[in-house]
């Protein structure tokens, strides 16, 4: 009886020494586990900053070598057109608004209203092929920018009134070859959408200021004497 009672003994303690070793087990497995997802959290965050670093890099560097496109590119090709359409006596870009009217309206990349001679437009655009070869240039330049690629900030403050006066002078152009389904230089109008509203905010800033201290000047009042 005394063995058989031994035996048990023997066979309950061991049982809870390896039930014991099993919950040690089980515990340190929870924490490593843990651990482990800390770290595997803290390595996708790094991760991320890295990747979201590397891609604000790649998005300057291209935002500037654009810009340099810009200057050795886009702006001769620009004289070119403007010089060929001078001395071939072109008139199609004049545009002939009424006073207080801009000579377009675009609207969500759409031209909804104008101002264009669509006669002469359809006359001499086919002779001015300086131009259509322009606007392919400018097109490649304004893509990554419309695109959200290319760092916004660096292009708009490099070439922004240049460029929103290009496609200024030549919208007609850009009307006509839509109008002929020979290319509608979507991101040149996205852009021109976007930084010319940017340009007209920032020229409309210092009569905005003025404006507002006007009408605080004019809610100042002297106070009653009893509200001293």
């Amino acid at each position: 009886m005394r063995a058989k009672l031994h035996a048990m003994f023997v066979t309950t303690t061991w049982f809870t020494v390896v039930r014991a070793v099993l919950e040690v087990l089980a515990f340190l497995s929870t924490v490593a586990l843990a651990v482990a997802g800390v770290l595997a959290l803290a390595q996708i965050r790094i991760t991320r900053q890295i990747a979201k670093t590397n891609a604000r890099r790649e998005s300057v560097k291209l935002a500037a070598d654009l810009c340099k496109y810009y200057a050795e590119t886009v702006v001769p090709n620009h004289d070119k057109a403007n010089i060929d359409y001078k001395t071939s006596a072109l008139k199609y870009l004049s545009v002939f608004a009424p006073a207080g009217q801009g000579p377009f309206i675009l609207q969500n990349g759409e031209i909804v209203a104008h101002f264009f001679n669509v006669k002469l437009l359809a006359d001499e655009l086919p002779k001015h092929s300086a131009a259509v070869h322009f606007l392919n240039m400018l097109e490649a330049f304004a893509i990554p920018f419309a695109a959200g690629v290319a760092d916004d900030d660096i292009g708009y403050r490099e070439t922004a009134r240049p460029f929103c006066q290009a496609v200024l002078n030549y919208m007609p152009a850009i009307f006509q070859l839509r109008v002929q389904n020979s290319g509608r230089y979507e991101s040149i109008v996205k852009l021109y959408e976007t930084w010319n509203t940017r340009l007209a905010a920032e020229l409309a800033a210092p009569a905005m200021k003025a404006m507002q201290q006007l009408t605080e000047s004019a809610k100042a009042r002297i106070k009653p004497l009893e509200d001293f």
